[in-house]
């Protein structure tokens, strides 16, 4: 049995989960997504539409590094062969299903997933935890 995934270091200092005891010094990290480049090529008209409207909402909120395109592709991707399915009538597999939904989690798109992190410079603000029990001066 596998437990909860690890939640990024970053998202836990949105959240006031972080605890400096807890941290991995050596992760990784990504340079930030400022410019939202074009969706990829071979995404049809179902995907690209995803990938225009859900890119820059999750720049804006600044919680998309380079990494992260491409699991947003193939999120995009899962997207566009749900949608191609449904336009013939015909059901997804229970794979396909699992898989676009942990896909639309990783980006915070379902209502379970957007509850546990708040993101944007405001969250910030109002968090009292964000400072990891450290008191102003």
């Amino acid at each position: 049995m596998r437990g909860r995934k690890p939640t990024a270091p970053a998202l836990k200092v949105i959240a006031g989960t972080a605890r400096p005891d807890r941290e991995a010094p050596d992760a990784p990290q990504f340079e930030q997504v400022t410019q939202f480049p074009e969706p990829p090529q071979h995404l049809n008209p179902d995907g690209a539409a995803m990938w225009r409207e859900l890119g820059p909402q999750l720049v804006a909120a600044r919680v998309l590094q380079t990494v992260d395109l491409y699991a947003l592709e193939q999120l995009c991707y899962a997207w566009q062969r749900f949608r191609a399915k449904a336009k013939a009538g015909m059901d997804m597999t229970a794979a396909e299903d699992t898989a676009l939904k942990a896909l639309f989690s990783e980006f915070g798109m379902t209502n379970a997933s957007r509850r546990r992190v708040t993101a944007g410079p405001e969250a910030l603000k109002s968090n009292k935890f964000a400072a990891n029990g450290k008191r102003g001066a």
